[in-house]
């Protein structure tokens, strides 16, 4: 991707008429008009704009984009930016590679990205550097994480999109003047390996987040380090009130005066259904002189230690023990304790009274939520439209039901079985509805008592919103 400048620092843009000229101070707009990218064509190369997906050319009224007769160009490398970043580099004492993105162009509602790596241009210049000197840094402005492996670098420096000062904030971090404190308000992953496909949302099931990704990441949720040190000690829980109340001491063991962040999570021991690994609670920035300690206390609300459980379509809190671990991330954990908490119960689904949303599933296979509406809700479909199953456990029929009845949008087939066995119902739609927003209901005899698991595989590109249960 390429943006091009005038000699006076204005971008080309393309106008509604389609002609370009040098008339943008800065790249923006729902649809950006000033990305280009150059495509090889036979000797020369083509120059593509991004916004309307056409050719630029070049005639004697001036230059547009068109559909038809596109200008070929010739491309001359005066010089390439690694070498004028290599010699620039051997020549001087440190070097500050800054890299990231355009919030005008990337990181925006209308584009996704399909690599977590640096654009490669910015790999290579970072690398010249690194090679030229080895007293490299890299300083990372982004909106979003990227894959970059900081072995080779002393260090990395990241910063989400500022004001007008945020270049000095840089410049006197850099410099040492402050102690950085910020941290990271996401995981940041190792490799594009690590993530699902784009459309998956099913957070439990494909381990997304630091809520249970189970990988090494490349930085974890809640990291960031600072010019000193900091220990954690004394960590004590009691219940009481309506509260967990924690307790834990922070001593700055450094040189340096700075700003520590320190992080409470928890995790359920022994939970009836898939819960995070663990789950940030509270969290608390304190300024420490070299040797100063300070006594943090949280008041956690027991509602903190509920979840949404989707057989109650509710929140609710386990009873069971809860472990509590304090420390400087989510993986930097320096103390551990537990708490035991009352609670209610897991049980049955009542499907006789309330059915089940498709989308309130225990587990899944080939399965892809999907939105139900185009103003609110979610359904489920099976991925590439090919063949899905879905599981909800424990579904109490109470003393009978004798029809099942689905909501669906589409065309495929709906199977319903109970406990793996064999299909008891097949619900297919005769012809396609008019849109995947339009939904049609089918029934079908079926009988059962009781409390089972219910399995039902979805086959072809069908959306299915809820099953409900009739006697």
């Amino acid at each position: 991707m390429l943006t091009l400048r005038a000699p006076d620092g204005r971008y080309l843009s393309v106008a509604d008429d389609g002609r370009v000229r040098a008339s943008a101070d800065q790249p923006g707009g729902w649809v950006v008009q000033e990305t280009f990218r150059l495509e090889p064509h036979g000797n020369g190369h083509l120059l593509k704009h991004l916004g309307t997906g056409r050719h630029v050319c070049v005639s004697a009224d001036g230059v547009k984009v068109a559909d038809e007769d596109p200008e070929v160009f010739e491309l001359v490398v005066a010089e390439r930016g690694e070498e004028a970043v290599a010699r620039a580099a051997a020549r001087a004492d440190v070097v500050v590679v800054v890299a990231g993105n355009d919030p005008h162009i990337n990181g925006r509602e209308t584009e996704d990205r399909t690599t977590l790596r640096l654009p490669g241009h910015q790999e290579r210049l970072l690398r010249a550097a690194r090679a030229a000197n080895p007293a490299t840094v890299l300083a990372l402005v982004s909106a979003y994480p990227y894959a970059v492996d900081p072995a080779d670098l002393p260090a990395m420096l990241w910063t989400a999109h500022g004001g007008q000062a945020a270049g000095t904030a840089l410049a006197r971090v850099l410099a040492g003047d402050v102690s950085p404190a910020g941290r990271l308000p996401q995981t940041w992953y190792a490799d594009d390996a690590d993530l699902p496909g784009l459309l998956d949302y099913d957070v439990i099931g494909s381990r997304q987040t630091y809520l249970y990704f189970e990988g090494t990441p490349l930085f974890p949720f809640g990291h960031g380090l600072s010019f000193t040190s900091f220990a954690y000690d004394g960590l004590t829980a009691r219940v009481a009130d309506g509260s967990v109340h924690v307790s834990f001491t922070v001593t700055n063991t450094g040189d340096v005066t700075a700003d520590e962040v320190a992080q409470l999570y928890t995790r359920a021991v022994d939970p009836t259904v898939p819960r995070p690994r663990r789950e940030l609670l509270d969290h608390r920035r304190v300024t420490l002189a070299p040797g100063a300690a300070t006594e943090l206390a949280f008041q956690v609300p027991l509602s903190a230690f509920e979840f949404w459980d989707v057989a109650q379509d509710r929140w609710r809190l386990e009873p069971g023990t809860h472990e509590l671990l304090a420390g400087a991330s989510s993986e930097d954990v320096r103390l551990r304790t537990t708490v035991t908490l009352d609670g209610e119960p897991a049980l049955p689904r009542p499907v006789v009274a309330r059915g089940l949303a498709a989308a309130g599933f225990d587990e899944q296979s080939g399965i892809e939520i999907v939105d139900r509406t185009k103003v609110s809700g979610d359904a489920v479909t099976p991925t590439g439209g090919a063949t899905g199953e879905l599981v909800y456990r424990r579904c109490d029929f109470g003393r009978g039901i004798a029809e099942v009845t689905v909501e669906v949008a589409g065309e495929g087939t709906v199977e319903l079985s109970l406990d793996g066995g064999p299909a008891l119902a097949v619900l297919s739609t005769a012809t396609p509805t008019s849109g995947p927003y339009d939904y049609v209901s089918l029934s079908a005899s079926v009988t059962a008592a009781g409390v089972h698991d219910v399995h039902l595989r979805l086959r072809g590109p069908l959306r299915l919103a809820h099953v409900g249960f009739s006697g």
